[in-house]
C-alpha cells in the first residue's frame, strides 16, 4: 500500500468515525435529557443545614464589617451569629428529615 493510499484510507476512516461520533453524541444527549425528565430531583435543605449556611454567611459579613471598622453593624451581626450558634448547640430547630 502506498503512502497516498494510506492517507486516502485514513481520511475515509476518519470521516466514518466523525459521522459515528456525531450519532453517539446525539444519542447520549437524548438519553441524558430523557433521564433528567424521568428523574425529578427535588432539593430540600434541612433547617440545620440552612442555619449552618446562614452562620457561614454572617461570619463573612462580620469579617467585612470589622475590617471596615463598622463596629455597630458588626455588633448586630455578632448578635445574630450568637443566636444561630445557640440554636445549633441546643438543637433548637425543626428537622423534618
Amino acid at each position: 500500500m502506498t503512502q497516498k493510499e494510506m492517507h486516502k484510507l485514513a481520511d475515509i476512516i476518519i470521516a466514518k468515525l466523525e459521522i459515528k461520533q456525531a450519532a453517539w453524541d446525539r444519542e447520549f444527549h437524548e438519553n441524558l435529557t430523557q433521564a433528567a425528565k424521568d428523574y425529578q430531583f427535588e432539593f430540600t435543605m434541612s433547617e440545620e443545614e440552612q442555619l449552618i449556611g446562614d452562620l457561614a454567611k454572617l461570619q463573612t459579613i462580620l469579617m467585612i464589617y470589622e475590617k471596615n471598622e463598622e463596629y455597630e453593624k458588626a455588633a448586630i451581626i455578632l448578635s445574630k451569629l450568637n443566636n444561630i450558634k445557640t440554636r445549633l448547640r441546643k438543637g433548637d430547630y425543626n428537622d423534618e428529615d
